[in-house]
């Protein structure tokens, strides 16, 4: 089995170094997934307890949070304390998705990453690139910087289910 390692990745400087990145890393991300029956899509073990199909969930939530919370942030404002706690966040949402059909997981994904794509589209650029600030962090860890987190495990599962 190979051993699959998180991607070091360049910081963008550019709405176009920033999209090529995005779309580089969310086709990794899909490549882990993108032939799998729909068996293994939806058995418990690609990301601890999870299926793929929760990680698919898992990412169109923070997606969706993200676009939530982006106009707050460009407006300067503070968003309340421990409103996004990671943990709960993710305990919350794993428990609300967990019974959404693998289709219904699927497009949920495809139009959350639609979505907030479109949404820095219209974005400052300098303000999305800048990872000193909670809006930068933001839309990395809502885009490549969450697909890396769960690449590895993800292709040592497509590893282990024979792919």
């Amino acid at each position: 089995m190979a051993a699959f390692k998180k991607p070091r990745r360049s910081k963008p400087t550019t709405r176009a170094e920033f999209l090529a990145l995005e779309q580089k890393a969310w086709s990794e991300l899909r490549s882990t997934w993108h032939d799998l029956p729909d068996e293994a899509l939806v058995r418990p073990g690609a990301c601890g307890e999870w299926s793929l199909k929760d990680v698919m969930n898992h990412i169109a939530a923070w997606q969706e949070a993200t676009l939530q919370v982006l106009p707050e942030l460009l407006q300067g404002r503070k968003l309340p304390a421990g409103q996004y706690n990671i943990a709960r966040f993710n305990l919350r949402h794993h428990a609300e998705d967990k019974d959404r059909t693998l289709i219904a997981s699927q497009r949920r994904l495809s139009r959350s990453r639609r979505n907030l794509l479109a949404f820095l589209a219209g974005m400052p650029e300098a303000r999305m690139l800048d990872l000193k600030s909670r809006v930068g962090v933001w839309v990395k860890y809502a885009t490549y910087g969450h697909y890396d987190e769960h690449l590895a495990g993800l292709q040592e599962y497509r590893d282990r289910n024979g792919r």
